[in-house]
């Protein structure tokens, strides 16, 4: 049989406190660092602290700028034309207010950029991308096509936005090309849609959520809660068919002590 060794440490009287020990929260902070890093990676890679690459329609609301395949800004000029700027400028700097538009989506399934100089984009019946347009009308109009964190949009001729090699900005190839692909990128916060009441209620627990109607609505009798007593299989069909709240309604009108109910 081993023998036994007492573990050496400071002798505490009796009536003394122990200190409480401090929690380390070094394992919290390395998995929220962990978490951010996981989701740049999956939004692209982001520059300047605030503009991270756009991957879907609903984040082209807001400040936006356009980003060639050379790394360079695509600006607006006075004259309503379009030019692509020096080639990796995009990740020296942030844009600038003739590299910054103000993106909008139209429908579910077009968007449109407004200009610095408060000038929609648009394709001419030749073919030039320019932005001289006051309001939103079909030629203003763009169908964005993502794929792999990149972007190429297709005007309302049918062709899609190039960058021709005099750097002008135009809307005449037939197919997505290298010339075709641009970077979107835009300054607004990525945030999580909340839940709405109605989607949190119908992820919970029926038992759970049955009691909470009950203590919201029932007037109590020697303080206690009453709950009825039948089957939850109705409830399960019930949210299935979208119906939970009508099921949860019936069963609280057959309890007595409910005075909200018939």
């Amino acid at each position: 049989m081993a023998e036994y060794v007492a573990k050496p440490g400071k002798l505490w009287l009796k009536g003394e406190k122990k200190p409480k020990k401090k929690k380390s929260h070094k394992r919290k902070h390395e998995s929220d660092d962990e978490a951010a890093a996981a989701d740049n990676a999956i939004e692209g890679e982001v520059l300047h602290e605030t503009w991270r690459r756009v991957r879907d329609l609903v984040d082209v609301k807001g400040p936006v700028c356009l980003v060639s395949r050379t790394g360079a800004y695509i600006a607006a000029q006075d004259d309503g034309c379009f030019v692509e700027g020096v080639p990796g400028e995009s990740e020296k700097r942030p844009p600038n207010e003739a590299e910054e538009y103000l993106g909008y989506t139209v429908g579910d399934e077009k968007v449109a950029l407004k200009s610095g100089y408060g000038k929609y984009m648009c394709t001419s019946s030749s073919g030039d991308v320019v932005g001289r347009s006051d309001a939103i009308g079909t030629r203003e109009m763009w169908d964005p096509i993502f794929q792999d964190g990149l972007i190429a949009f297709e005007g309302s001729n049918r062709r899609f936005m190039t960058v021709e090699e005099s750097g002008k900005l135009m809307s005449t190839a037939e197919k997505v090309s290298d010339d075709a692909k641009f970077t979107l990128r835009t300054s607004k916060s990525k945030f999580k849609k909340a839940k709405t009441e109605v989607e949190k209620e119908y992820g919970k627990k029926l038992s759970n959520l049955e009691m909470e109607y009950v203590n919201r609505y029932q007037s109590f009798q020697d303080h206690h809660v009453i709950v009825t007593q039948k089957s939850r299989d109705e409830l399960r069909g019930a949210r299935e068919k979208g119906k939970l709240h009508e099921s949860l309604l019936d069963r609280r009108a057959k309890m007595k002590s409910d005075r909200y109910c018939k």
